[in-house]
């Protein structure tokens, strides 16, 4: 099964009362830590996300799209990932 972060899960199927499938995945207590899970969005790639399940990877495949690349202080760029 395909999973998406929250922007491509929205773009995907609406807002039809879907859940994102990254939100959690990520626990508050490691984000304040600094710290982010490293996925693979079907939309973006391979990415890190939030608490909420959002794309906090700058230039990721939808760099550029509202709702990716969020502010992370720590989160990596696609080249750094590679």
């Amino acid at each position: 099964m395909a999973d998406f972060c929250a922007a491509c899960s929205k773009k995907l199927f609406g807002d039809d009362g879907r859940d994102n499938d990254m939100k959690g995945i990520t626990k508050q207590e490691d984000w304040e830590k600094g710290l982010s899970v490293v996925v693979l969005c079907e939309g973006c790639g391979l990415i890190q996300v939030d608490p909420e399940g959002n794309c906090v990877t700058k230039g990721c495949l939808c760099d550029g799209e509202e709702g990716h690349g969020l502010p992370c202080p720590y989160a990596t760029t696609t080249e750094e990932s590679t």
